[in-house]
Formats: C-alpha cells, structure tokens, sequence
C-alpha cells in the first residue's frame, strides 16, 4: 500500500492491520499522530489501551491473537511470542 499522502488514520490503519489490530505509542506518533491527538482518539473510544504505550485500535474487546501481540509490543524490540503460542498465531497447529 503506498501511503504517500495518506492521513495520520490510514497510516495507523495499515500499521494496525499488519499487527492484529494493535499499535504502539511511537508508531503512532511516526504515523502523525501527536499526544493531543492520541488523547482525542482515547476520549472518542478510537483507542484502548492495553498495556503501557500499547493499544487496540477501534474496539475494546481483544482477541488472544491481540493480546499476545500486545504483550509483545509492550515488552520491546527484543521481544518474542515463543514455543505453543507462536505457533498457534502462525496458524501451525491444528
């Protein structure tokens, strides 16, 4: 998706999409989202916080898959879903 030109909303909803639903604090800023404009989409429900810096985006009931993202987010850049679990979200297991 060339998102050359698109808005602060399609740049986090294309981020989103590839991670199940679920954004962290700085790409939403890299997306062009500032502190005041987070805040606006917290107030409106556009975002739910899941952990610290971490967040659904457009709905308040996550899925296993976005919890486990989620956790991975929030826990860093050398974070890891492991074993049962990654398997499960790659779809691996039966």
């Amino acid at each position: 998706m060339d998102l050359k030109g698109a808005s602060p909303s399609e740049r986090i909803a294309a981020i989103a999409a590839t991670q199940h639903g679920v954004v962290t604090r700085r790409q939403l800023r890299d997306a062009g989202l500032g502190d005041k404009g987070t805040k606006g989409w917290l107030r409106r429900d556009q975002l739910h916080r899941l952990h610290r810096g971490v967040y659904a985006v457009g709905h308040s009931a996550p899925s296993w898959q976005q919890r486990w993202i989620a956790a991975v987010l929030a826990l860093g850049d050398d974070a890891v879903l492991s074993h049962m679990s990654a398997a499960a979200l790659w779809k691996l297991l039966k």
